[in-house]
């Protein structure tokens, strides 16, 4: 088992016995995400029980977590039995190691014996590498899996891959769609840091794409009154978790996520789901909202409590009024957006994702009230 900077100078490469033999000198000369990972490793080697991890910070400031080494190796030992993971087997490291999922990709390898090629969280970490390499395990976030996909080499490498999971923010239709064409197995992912990274997989390209998210062994699930997933297990401590997912269980060990109980929407009565209403309009194909990311949001009315607006971040978009219209005639009544607005960039976390609050914040101070406007 091995870890190297691959798209560091002269690709340093540590064994074990390596990391555990460098000095806090040593650690030090090196910046940003690859002395979080020789730390981390090296905490990891010396048998350190105790973790502090943060949370992504999605639905507010990021929070410490306090997880133990015994939930990480509940963890560790889950997604091998899913994913068929096994000792001398290669692994891509690109996503931030200061972080629950970039942390778990450095323990999976170290306590299975992996050889990891860690690179920086870029939007196209397979640009590195020459086009005979080959990883048997790769964890991605939507947008490096889609940048992947667009640019060759990058593809090439990517059909080579053994299991590709992918998490941190929802795929969009589109992505799910383009997905189809990677040889590679390709699932996303369903947790968080309070259960020590992904408790449920997804599989979304092959003959048989899944809707539904299957939970990994050992691993006990239940919804609470308002229908938000429970979750308890090894990776808990035994310890019921509720989160505000709201899902619908398909079978017993299968579940459809629904959306945030934080962000639903109440128009009219009627209880709308941000995430679902977006995969709805892409699958439009409208093409002035291709290839750019767009949020849906409420803003305050007086009739109907909350009114849907959607957001698309670009500078400026044409044609606004024909989309609402074209939104108005395909989408169910009180779901189409009564207001599209423009902004250059969505605030996003510490870790990426689109901070929905912070941007839900933008549109109710907005105070113009035409059908579109620039924030």
């Amino acid at each position: 088992m091995t870890l190297c900077f691959a798209d560091y100078f002269g690709k340093p490469t540590w064994t074990a016995d390596a990391i555990l033999q460098m000095t806090n000198e040593e650690v030090a000369s090196y910046e940003g995400i690859y002395r979080a990972a020789l730390q981390f490793s090296r905490s990891w080697l010396q048998g350190q029980e105790t973790f502090q991890l943060f949370t992504s910070g999605s639905t507010g400031t990021p929070q410490p977590v306090a997880i133990s080494r015994l939930q990480m190796l509940a963890s560790i030992r889950a997604t091998a039995a899913a994913l068929q993971l096994s000792s001398g087997q290669s692994a891509l490291v690109c996503l931030n190691p200061a972080y629950v999922a970039g942390i778990m990709m450095l323990a999976r390898g170290w306590q299975l014996g992996l050889h990891m090629y860690l690179v920086a969280p870029t939007s196209r970490p397979l640009q590195h590498f020459d086009t005979h390499m080959r990883f048997d395990f790769v964890a991605m976030v939507p947008l490096q899996l889609q940048q992947s996909i667009c640019h060759q080499p990058d593809k090439y490498i990517l059909d080579r891959c053994g299991n590709i999971i992918v998490g941190g923010a929802a795929m969009n239709v589109a992505l799910e769609q383009a997905t189809q064409s990677v040889r590679a197995t390709v699932y996303a992912t369903f947790g968080m840091t309070e259960t020590v990274s992904h408790i449920a997989l997804r599989r979304i390209n092959g003959k048989h794409p899944e809707a539904d998210y299957g939970l990994l062994p050992n691993i006990t699930a239940q919804t609470d009154e308002r229908s938000c997933l429970m979750i308890c297990g090894e990776v808990t401590q035994g310890r019921w978790i509720t989160t505000n997912d709201i899902v619908t269980f398909t079978a017993p060990r299968r579940f459809r996520f629904e959306g945030r109980a934080d962000f639903v929407i109440n128009s009219g009565g009627i209880k709308i789901f941000p995430e679902k209403l977006e995969q709805q309009i892409a699958a439009l194909q409208i093409p002035a909202l291709q290839n750019k990311r767009f949020i849906i949001t409420a803003q305050p009315d007086e009739q109907l409590g909350e009114q849907v607006v959607l957001v698309v971040e670009t500078n400026q978009l044409p044609n606004v009024e024909q989309i609402v219209q074209c939104l108005k005639e395909k989408l169910p009544r009180y779901h189409a957006p009564q207001h599209i607005f423009c902004l250059p960039q969505f605030p996003q976390t510490a870790t990426g994702k689109v901070n929905r609050k912070e941007l839900q914040q933008l549109i109710t101070d907005a105070s113009s009230a035409n059908s579109s406007a620039n924030i």
